[in-house]
């Protein structure tokens, strides 16, 4: 049976981290069984539109502040947080932001292509979105026509999102544009994907060597499955982006031999390459271990799951941005870096601002009001416990030690709301900004 260590750090990887019960339920059972009930999602929480997506007396900003806050709240209470993860990394990786598409309803339908498709065939994922309005105005294919070909889309559909750098040449991206000309968004509906035949270069293209009447979704599937070279190189480009997301940077060659076998084993199945990365000895490596930090969605959902707050009520929304991770609004198009991004002064003071407002929320007053009759050794522990932080390190147990016992001495100090300001303190603690 697998360590319960290992269990709460698959649990922090593969959603918001877990409960010591419910780490040590699956830890009684076989690793692969957890594994496979991580990727089922048949128990989800329906995806809904929300109804203020189209109230006309809601602007574009609010409904952009709702959202966050709806999908905040599924990160947190989700049944199926894998789901929730493998959306926010194909938010990332598809990187879209409302600041030019200016569309939350769009927006919307983006994040549920990536929640419905998380773990589906990645070919079928990439030509779902390359058809969606809100990529069709963030790459500028919506302008797209015969004689005036945008560069942006095909370069970038390429470039970040399925092969990576310096594997095409500009004689692709220009075939590709002509490809991609009339597949456009609806005249008098921005809304809504239409393809324009007259608006389409019907001449003939070469792309990668091959000459014919190429047509944008041709291209992906060339990349993903016609051509064994490019799909070969595609899914490695995918392997690692996504070891990078649930395990450490940069993986070894072998890891990615591995995985990228996996993932081609099923002609790109998005849920055997994640089962793969899982089951995968180096996930449980001291490296993977230690090897990411917690992105602010990550972290302010895994403090709302522990103090059972809503989004409502704990109003991550105002301070994410200066965390570096404003949902809906990636940085640029290849999205939001990992790691060391996050570790800046201001981002990290930003943390410790929303801390500070969170832990006076009325849903958070109690959350552990049971350490004032424990002795300090005992009430450092039940905060890890809570926080599940199993493996603190020596230098923060005894930090946390002396805070408490010096504000038990201290005849001035507020030693009713202790508690208060350990909460704080362990959600800034090193350990849980670790993910």
């Amino acid at each position: 049976m697998p360590l319960p260590a290992n269990v709460a750090h698959l649990l922090r990887r593969a959603g918001f981290g877990a409960s010591n019960a419910q780490v040590a339920t699956l830890a009684a059972q076989p690793w692969d069984t957890t594994v496979d009930q991580l990727l089922d999602f048949s128990s989800a929480p329906a995806d809904v539109q929300p109804a203020f997506l189209t109230d006309a007396d809601t602007a574009d900003w609010q409904r952009e502040y709702m959202l966050q806050q709806w999908w905040l709240d599924r990160m947190a209470t989700s049944t199926t947080p894998l789901q929730e993860k493998l959306t926010l990394f194909w938010h990332g990786h598809f990187a879209t932001a409302n600041y030019k598409v200016t569309d939350m309803l769009l927006m919307y339908q983006q994040n549920a292509l990536f929640r419905a498709n998380a773990t589906g065939n990645f070919r079928d994922l990439v030509q779902a979105m390359s058809l969606q309005p809100a990529m069709l105005l963030w790459l500028d294919n919506d302008p797209n026509v015969v004689g005036a070909p945008n560069e942006n889309f095909a370069r970038e559909l390429m470039e970040l999102f399925t092969l990576g750098v310096d594997q095409y040449t500009q004689d692709d991206v220009v075939a590709s544009a002509r490809a991609w000309t009339g597949h456009n968004t609806l005249d008098d509906d921005r809304e809504q994907y239409h393809f324009y035949p007259d608006r389409h270069d019907n001449g003939l293209k070469t792309f990668m060597g091959v000459t014919q009447n190429w047509d944008g979704p041709d291209i992906i599937n060339f990349i993903l499955g016609g051509d064994a070279t490019h799909k070969q190189i595609a899914a490695r480009f995918i392997a690692e982006k996504m070891w990078t997301f649930f395990a450490y940077p940069d993986p070894e060659s072998d890891v990615l031999d591995d995985l990228t076998t996996a993932f081609l084993a099923n002609d790109l199945s998005i849920h055997d390459l994640v089962r793969a990365i899982f089951m995968h000895p180096n996930f449980l490596s001291p490296q993977a271990m230690n090897g990411l930090v917690r992105s602010p969605a990550e972290w302010v959902a895994a403090c709302m799951r522990i103090v059972n707050i809503t989004a409502e009520d704990a109003n991550p929304q105002w301070w994410m941005e200066d965390m570096g991770q404003q949902l809906f609004e990636p940085p640029n198009v290849s999205g939001w870096r990992p790691n060391d991004y996050w570790l800046t002064t201001s981002r990290l003071w930003a943390r410790a601002n929303w801390v500070a407002y969170l832990i006076w929320q009325n849903d958070v007053q109690d959350s552990l009001s049971a350490i004032t009759a424990m002795t300090v050794t005992d009430a450092v522990q039940a905060g890890f416990d809570f926080f599940g932080i199993d493996s603190p390190s020596a230098h923060t147990r005894s930090k946390l030690e002396d805070w408490l016992t010096k504000q038990r001495a201290d005849t001035n100090a507020w030693t009713n709301w202790t508690f208060i300001y350990l909460l704080t303190l362990l959600m800034l603690s090193p350990e849980f900004n670790l993910a």
